[in-house]
């Protein structure tokens, strides 16, 4: 995938096994993209233990920054608690294409990957130091708005899944595609935190 080659092009190498490094307890929200069927599995489970929030593609599209500072300040409002905030534009394959003949799939992808894009760069300002990050495309723009050079490789959560550390950043991210990862990720993930 383009987020594989994005990854493997600006990885640093790092250590493998169990004595790789995991993030420490921080400041972390959840960003989830992806629509993949391991993915809804993954924001239903965590629906049930944590806060959550749907990233609407109409709002997205005709709000704009009014809307990316309306899930900001929800997200800010969420920080800090026993699980991080999760916003999320994942919906089952049949409402997926309902927004897409709706709204177009090009414009719809887009403006939700720009939403989420702008939401990391608030946060990260605010102090954000650990993101969680579900979708090849909203990983990808994620790192590329926070301008990531480059990642050490720590600890995997899951298969194909490690903690990334960027380079001269006390940044974590966790990018997965689609389908990788167990229903318990997004707790899995945050509860490696040392």
């Amino acid at each position: 995938s383009g987020l594989g080659a994005y990854v493997a092009a600006r990885l640093s190498g790092g250590k493998k096994g169990s004595d790789a490094f995991v993030p420490r307890k921080a400041l972390t929200v959840a960003l989830s993209g992806s629509c993949s069927v391991m993915t809804n599995k993954q924001v239903a489970a965590y629906q049930a233990i944590a806060p959550t929030r749907f990233v609407e593609a109409e709002r997205c599209i005709h709000e704009g920054d009014a809307y990316i500072e309306e899930l900001y300040q929800w997200a800010v409002a969420h920080l800090g608690g026993e699980y991080a905030p999760l916003l999320y534009a994942t919906v089952p394959p049949d409402e997926l294409k309902a927004i897409q003949q709706r709204f177009g799939v090009e414009k719809a992808s887009h403006a939700i990957e720009q939403t989420f894009a702008a939401l990391a760069v608030k946060l990260k300002a605010h102090g954000v130091r650990n993101f969680i990050n579900a979708g090849g495309e909203t990983s990808s723009i994620v790192v590329q708005h926070l301008g990531v050079d480059g990642f050490h490789i720590g600890r995997q959560i899951a298969p194909g899944v490690p903690w990334l550390r960027v380079l001269d950043d006390d940044l974590y991210l966790a990018l997965k595609s689609g389908n990788f990862g167990s229903e318990d990720f997004f707790a899995h993930a945050q509860g490696m935190f040392a």
